[in-house]
């Protein structure tokens, strides 16, 4: 049996049931014993490396029998020298641990066999007292020692690698013979440096080693040690011998303890020093000064381990010597044994919960790790300087809420350990492992995230701290404002998906988001071209789920990414995303148009005025023509002239044509404008001030397969009076009747608004006054559009059939229309309008856009009506007879003035209009003429034939003659030619001596001032009667033009006239005086117009007063009177 450092002697008293010298008392006379003593030496030396702890292995090296084993494990026997190796245990399970146990032998005691006979025994009365039950008869002297090196590691996994380590440098510096060189090598010194050195002896050493060195010089010195004094020698290893062998009374072991039970009681004490090995790592882990709740757990679960670890030692203790004398039996040992399963102290439930505990420091570590590894400024624990630091607007605070979750069964073992006997059933039963980490990970990571890059926020700081919360298992995230706990699971946002592209351009991408959470305010955009270093950014707002990057770089590849965003700072952003933006492509449709026109308007629907070549067709009246891009003869050619009155909204509407014709949709966020209204002027007046003809020749992006003109009139009828309209008719004469002008018309459409139930009178007027401009052939190139019309049959149209003006029906007899809404045209079509204005305003531009369709179809299937029977011979024949008049006017104006000075033979000067007759060069216009070489007149510009031979057919001609010519030519002196004769007038003064000579040459004498005064009577009375023939030629044109014409001029008849008057008479607005004193002189005019067609019974009148007169001296006052009554 194992000495185990306890003072044996041959001779001594032994109880193998408490495993215990009996001192004091023995069997034989000891000078008698000594006698007997058999002494030989015995020389043995042993030298082990041990790499295991374990106590299998412990007891092994040391020789314990199971039996004394279990008494060691119970406590009753009291190692000492080397024995006490059995006591060290390691503290941690990061330590690597190697053993240099040296052993030696010096001399073997034992008693002789005759010494053992009964006869010898001295005191007897031992057996009676059965006190013990062997006495020793052999012991066996030397002397143990155990040098333990450990050194502490970071990782469990490194014990293997540093124990062979560690195994290796022993080896190299030991020796049997105590003569091995101990300098070291640096790497060896290094190794050695970090060991620490543990020894258990059965030497007296001056000092116990400190370093390796010290251990490996004091390991050299031992055998020299024990050499030199065989007094050091202890024992070691002691026989035993039954004391029933010698007397049948004595005491015996009765039973020995089973080598099973004996493993499982071991089991039960390894299994408790493990744990608390295991507590002592987590009290001595460096994340547990951070949170002292852990550090008082594992102390307090440790103090409860060893509690229990001597109550059970206690029991062992207890009942081993009964089981040996027979007094109880294995059964009582099992069920203590069972009783420990069945505690709070099993060993499944004490692991579990350590495991757990482990876990939670690996996550700690974990966490605070990747803290310091991107240096983040985080407090820990420390929530009371935060909250009471005013500059702190926000505290983002990660709390760890299961650091507690052990407390109910720690209760539940120390409830045990003060009633052992009473029964428990606890079973562990925390919250789920699984979801505490899933927590736990996704709040520490995104706190991480968050504070590395919100870290330099000076009103936010971030805060780690542990608190008890059975709502929130794991963790979560705590925020305070302004030192008031909010929330208590605050949802920081996560790292935001990948963007995906939803269009790009040459200079901006747009993006799709995903609708940000209600913790959230949005999305930060972050964008850079792949070259560059600097990030730049574009917010979103809560509601946006497209974001549109503008004013980059064509042909570049950009990276972009986002964060969300949340009220104390933005997320991890995004995976980036790598898009390249498209290469300049020169813009089509309408598009390219937009591009080259003014933007007027930089609102969400922006608005662009086309641009215009403009040249005057009439600079005096200001008749312009305005070009939008370049003409061509491969399309065709369609004219519309636009009529309304002012307010109808006829500027809008053909501004929704030119939308139309573009191709513009109604989600398109721009809009042309082809006429832009002045807004200084009042509704009253129109909007336009005067005819504009507007070209738009054909572009490839047009919705209709030709070019088409729009005449622009302003409205009539508006605050400038009757002599506006008037200018508005003359434009539009001049307009159609001028060779710059428009040659041709396919469609007259008349503008009107939906709501009126009957025409007024303007608009009749309006419908008069331009019908009476156009031949009839026109009739059937009349369109109606109709504007502020909604989904119904528009009132307008009964008022229209019932004027009888000559427009086309349609299959149901009603007159062809177009129906319009030009609120819709510059709407807003925001999706962020109201639903129902957007509702509205969309279906009126469907509306448009249906009618739009239909009216350009309807005009490409009309006709082209030629303006001949507009400005045909009729025309120059008034014109003449007009001249003629003014002439007759202005010579009848200088006799009534200077009468008295012509017949008193005296010199006055007078101002008289001369026409004079130019040419002007047609040449590059591309347009033919007719003119009379013999008069210098032209007879018709433009002509439509070029050729002289074919001017037979020209509308100027009749018979072989040009009626409009002043010397009735025949077409056989005219002549085609590049250039064409106009007339002008001009004022020119002169003296009466000056035309007196002039009449003297032509007569050949001198003349008296009787003579005088009778040839310039005579001279007026030509005048008189060539005014009555062009009068009779003007009757007979305005006869024909009113064959021709749609219309007669309602400024003829003087009921229209007296109509207008009293209709703006009972209007009785402010400026009706004005109106009414134009409408007055209109009046007149129609009268001399009235005297025109009743021209032969006033030429017969003239011509019976003229054959009254009776003498030359009565002569020049009767042709006065005949002026007066002609004029």
């Amino acid at each position: 049996m194992a000495a185990l450092g306890r003072p044996f002697q041959v001779g001594m008293l032994y109880d193998c049931r408490t495993d215990s010298l009996i001192p004091d008392v023995t069997l034989w006379d000891l000078e008698n014993l000594k006698k007997d003593l058999k002494i030989k030496p015995q020389k043995n030396t042993q030298v082990n490396i041990i790499t295991l702890d374990s106590l299998d292995e412990k007891t092994s090296i040391l020789n314990v029998t199971a039996s004394l084993k279990a008494s060691f494990l119970s406590g009753l026997i009291e190692v000492g020298g080397a024995a006490k190796y059995l006591n060290d245990t390691k503290s941690s399970k990061l330590q690597s641990r190697v053993t240099l146990h040296y052993s030696t032998t010096t001399r073997m005691e034992q008693l002789t066999m005759s010494h053992l006979g009964n006869q010898n025994v001295v005191y007897p009365e031992v057996f009676e007292q059965k006190s013990a039950t062997h006495v020793v008869t052999g012991v066996l002297y030397g002397a143990q020692a155990f040098f333990i090196f450990d050194q502490m590691d970071t990782k469990e996994e490194q014990n293997r690698d540093n124990k062979g380590k560690l195994e290796t440098l022993i080896k190299k510096y030991i020796s049997v013979d105590g003569k091995r060189d101990l300098k070291m090598i640096d790497a060896d010194k290094e190794t050695a440096d970090h060991l620490n050195v543990t020894f258990y002896g059965d030497f007296l050493l001056d000092h116990n080693p400190t370093s390796f060195l010290d251990a490996m010089q004091i390991y050299n010195n031992l055998p020299k040690h024990i050499d030199e004094d065989d007094k050091l020698a202890v024992p070691v290893q002691v026989w035993l011998y039954p004391l029933k062998h010698l007397n049948s009374q004595a005491a015996q072991v009765v039973q020995e303890i089973s080598v099973a039970l004996v493993s499982k009681s071991q089991e039960v004490l390894e299994e408790l020093d493990e744990h608390i090995m295991r507590c002592n790592d987590i009290m001595k882990d460096g994340v547990v000064n951070n949170f002292s709740i852990i550090r008082k757990n594992a102390n307090d679960f440790k103090s409860m381990l060893n509690q229990f670890k001597y109550t059970f030692q206690k029991e062992l203790a207890r009942v081993l010597p009964n089981i040996r004398g027979g007094d109880a039996s294995e059964g009582e040992l099992a069920n203590i044994l069972k009783k420990k399963e069945e505690s709070p102290f099993k060993k499944c439930v004490i692991t579990t919960w350590l495991d757990k505990r482990e876990k939670e420091i690996t996550m700690l570590r974990s966490f605070f790790n990747r803290i310091n590894e991107i240096k983040l400024d985080i407090v820990i624990n420390d929530l009371d300087t935060l909250i009471y630091n005013t500059s702190i607007k926000n505290i983002v605070c990660l709390t760890f809420t299961s650091l507690h979750v052990c407390q109910p069964y720690m209760s539940e073992m120390e409830r045990y350990l003060q009633a052992p006997s009473r029964k428990s059933s606890y079973h562990l039963s925390e919250p789920s492992e699984e979801l505490i980490i899933q927590n736990f990970r996704q709040h520490s990571q995104r706190f991480i995230e968050f504070a590395e890059i919100n870290q330099s926020s000076k009103t936010t700081r971030f805060l780690v701290r542990s608190k008890a919360d059975g709502e929130y298992l794991g963790a979560t995230i705590y925020l305070y404002k302004c030192g008031h706990l909010i929330n208590k699971n605050f949802q920081l946002p996560p790292k935001p998906e990948t963007l995906v592209v939803d269009s790009q351009t040459e200079d901006s991408v747009t993006l799709k988001l995903r609708p940000p959470k209600c913790d959230l305010e949005g999305y930060r955009v972050e964008y850079k071209r792949l070259e560059d270093e600097e990030w730049k950014t574009v917010n979103t707002t809560d509601k946006c789920v497209k974001c549109t990057i503008t004013e980059l770089h064509p042909t570049s590849t950009y990276q972009l990414r986002h964060r969300a965003i949340c009220q104390v700072g933005v997320s991890q952003a995004s995976d980036k995303i790598e898009v390249r933006t498209l290469p300049i492509i020169k813009p089509t449709g309408r598009h390219a148009i937009k591009d080259k026109c003014k933007e007027i308007t930089d609102g969400k629907l922006r608005i662009h005025l086309l641009s215009l070549k403009s040249q005057f067709i009439n600079t005096v009246k200001k008749i312009e023509t305005c070009s939008f891009g370049n003409r061509t003869s491969i399309k065709p050619s369609k004219t519309i002239m636009v009529l309304g009155e002012t307010g109808s909204g006829k500027s809008t509407l053909i501004n929704g044509m030119v939308n139309y014709v573009f191709g513009v949709q109604w989600e398109d966020d721009f809009r042309f404008k082809l006429i832009h209204e002045e807004t200084s002027r009042s509704q009253a007046e129109s909007q336009t001030s005067a005819v504009t003809v507007y070209e738009m020749n054909y572009q490839d992006c047009f919705k209709v397969p030709y070019s088409f003109t729009v005449v622009d009139t302003p409205g009539f009828g508006d605050a400038r009076g009757i002599d506006q309209d008037k200018q508005i008719t003359e434009q539009i004469r001049e307009c159609f009747s001028s060779p710059q002008g428009v040659q041709h018309i396919t469609a007259v459409c008349f503008v009107v608004q939906a709501s009126q139930a009957r025409l007024t009178h303007t608009q009749k007027y309006i419908f008069d006054s331009i019908l009476s401009i156009f031949g009839k052939d026109i009739a059937n190139n009349i369109l109606v559009l109709i504007t502020f019309a909604d989904g119904q049959r528009p009132p307008v149209l009964n008022a229209i059939t019932e004027s009888n003006i000559p427009f086309p029906k349609d299959e149901k007899e009603s007159p062809l229309f177009f129906k319009f809404n030009n609120s819709a045209l510059y709407a807003n079509n925001d999706e962020t309008n109201s639903s129902d204005d957007q509702m509205f305003d969309k279906m009126f531009w469907d509306m448009g856009a249906n009618n739009m369709e239909g009216f350009f179809k309807a005009l490409e299937k009309m006709d082209d009506e030629s303006l001949e029977t507009v400005v045909e011979v009729l025309r120059p024949k008034i014109s003449t007879a007009l001249s003629k008049r003014e002439e007759i006017r202005q010579t009848r104006d200088i006799s009534d003035k200077h009468i008295t000075d012509i017949e008193s033979n005296k010199d006055f000067e007078y101002e008289v209009d001369v026409t004079e007759t130019k040419t002007e060069s047609i040449a590059g216009t591309g347009k033919f003429i007719t003119n009379c070489q013999k008069g210098n007149f032209t007879c018709h510009y433009p002509c439509s034939l070029s050729n002289d031979e074919d001017k037979i057919r020209c509308s100027a001609m009749k018979d072989g003659v040009r009626t409009v010519c002043p010397g009735k030519c025949s077409r056989n002196i005219r002549s085609d030619q590049q250039h064409r004769f106009i007339s002008e007038a001009k004022k020119v003064k002169k003296m009466f001596d000056e035309l007196k000579k002039k009449y003297e040459q032509a007569q050949g004498e001198l003349m008296t001032t009787e003579q005088l005064s009778e040839w310039f009577c005579h001279e007026l009375e030509t005048l008189i009667k060539l005014n009555y023939k062009l009068r009779k030629e003007s009757h007979e044109s305005i006869k024909r033009l009113e064959e021709i014409a749609l219309r007669r001029n309602p400024l003829y008849f003087l009921g229209n006239i007296e109509l207008l008057i009293q209709t703006k008479k009972q209007e009785a607005k402010l400026e009706w005086m004005e109106r009414n004193k134009e409408l007055q002189e209109v009046k007149e005019r129609a009268e001399i117009i009235t005297s025109l067609i009743r021209n032969e019974e006033l030429s017969l009148s003239v011509e019976k007063k003229s054959q009254k007169r009776k003498s030359p001296e009565s002569k020049c006052q009767h042709i006065k009177k005949l002026l007066k009554e002609t004029f």
